[in-house]
């Protein structure tokens, strides 16, 4: 029978698709993507395209998704028909499957093939058209896709001619990601950037503080145990880390019955907390590249870095394990270059006696824990995809 957490109050807010009601610290940003797309509501078709850009649990996409509720419920205020997409391009990885996904949702199921992507960007046009509506699609980890893709969807506008522009975007991105992957491509199309900086240890006490009044009954924890947990998100500027940590102690004191986080606890579960592995960027994985991450869990458990031979040798044991059918070596460094871009692993060029290699090391997350994270998910994954 459920028994209700003598911990939690409501254990959802701490999940990463979590969107608060409030962002402290980032109402100034929220402001401003209002006011940049105040003429998106008073001039039906004018396209907006925002950039955010910031490094990794500074809030980006948690101000993409509230500017998104409050865009929605305005918009139902004036009585216009406007839909809002967040799509994540790790799942996605190209514009096609964007776009698929969009017109399946909100329209008709589209094949995996067949149309091409400049078809997909004609049919949702017409069928925004048909049906009054505009779309605001929100990009996140958007160099997946590349700038030429993305630079190719906002120009779509100037094909349908003046007064016809029924798509707006918010590119979410790293800047190292801007500069080396979109810039050259959509420097001109970017109406605004959104900078948003790290936080300090202050404003990290602010956030967990409230992330804390909304998910635990009170009492749960003191203001100083947020403090801490504020103390060591502060190295990195990471919000992300900091709740997750919140989260994990909560889990904690919920198993050992206690009513109280304890300092200790919050020392556990820091232990336990890895950033470059929360679940939303695990599930995007692909059955291969997940496969190809077990590989390299596998192959580091005893060394700092290893030769790429050696993990596309464990990728096959492993592929044999779950019954799948191993990829070539230029798939498998595809996945292992994914892999990369994403901060899961490092890839670097060594100088050995024979010459030159690449070798794979692990960012901080212990292998095995990593091997753990990847069988769970391996495991939850239907045979067909694994056979696929």
């Amino acid at each position: 029978m459920y028994k209700s957490s003598s911990v939690f109050k409501d254990e959802s807010t701490f999940f990463h698709e979590y969107v608060p009601h409030e962002l402290p610290h980032r109402e100034k940003q929220l402001e401003q993507l209002m006011r940049f797309f105040r003429p998106f509501l008073t001039d039906k078709f004018v396209s907006v395209n925002i950039l955010i850009i910031g490094q990794a649990g500074v809030g980006k996409t948690a101000l993409a998704k509230l500017f998104g509720k409050k865009l929605v419920e305005e918009s139902r205020r004036r009585d216009e028909k406007i839909i809002f997409e967040y799509m994540y391009c790790s799942a996605a990885r190209t514009l096609s499957a964007v776009l698929r996904q969009v017109i399946s949702k909100n329209w008709r199921r589209i094949p995996i093939t067949g149309i091409t992507g400049s078809e997909l960007i004609v049919e949702l046009n017409e069928r925004l058209a048909k049906d009054d509506k505009r779309l605001v699609l929100v990009l996140d980890e958007a160099k997946l896709l590349g700038g030429e893709e993305i630079h190719g969807l906002i120009r779509s506008a100037e094909f349908f001619g003046y007064g016809k522009a029924r798509i707006s975007t918010i590119i979410i991105s790293r800047p190292e990601d801007w500069v080396a992957y979109l810039q050259p491509d959509l420097s001109e199309d970017v109406h605004k950037i959104i900078e948003l900086p790290r936080y300090s240890e202050e404003e990290l006490r602010d956030i967990l503080e409230y992330r804390a009044r909304i998910g635990f009954h009170e009492g749960v924890i003191a203001p100083e145990i947020c403090g801490m947990v504020a103390k060591i998100a502060s190295e990195t500027g990471n919000a992300r880390h900091g709740i997750e940590i919140l989260y994990h102690a909560g889990l904690i004191a919920e198993k050992s019955d206690e009513k109280k986080i304890t300092p200790e606890m919050i020392r556990i579960a820091k232990n336990e907390v890895y950033p470059e592995t929360s679940p939303e960027i695990l599930r995007g994985l692909h059955v291969h590249e997940l496969l190809t991450l077990l590989a390299v869990a596998i192959t580091l458990k005893d060394e700092l870095a290893a030769p790429i031979g050696r993990v596309y040798d464990n990728y096959k044991v492993v592929c044999e394990e779950y019954g799948a059918r191993p990829r070539t070596t230029r798939n498998f460094r595809n996945y292992l270059r994914v892999l990369s871009e994403i901060r899961i692993i490092n890839t670097v060029i060594k100088n050995f006696k024979k010459g030159r290699r690449t070798v794979v090391t692990l960012t901080e997350i212990p292998s095995s824990i990593l091997e753990e994270r990847v069988r769970t998910l391996l495991k939850n994954k239907a045979p067909i995809d694994i056979l696929d």
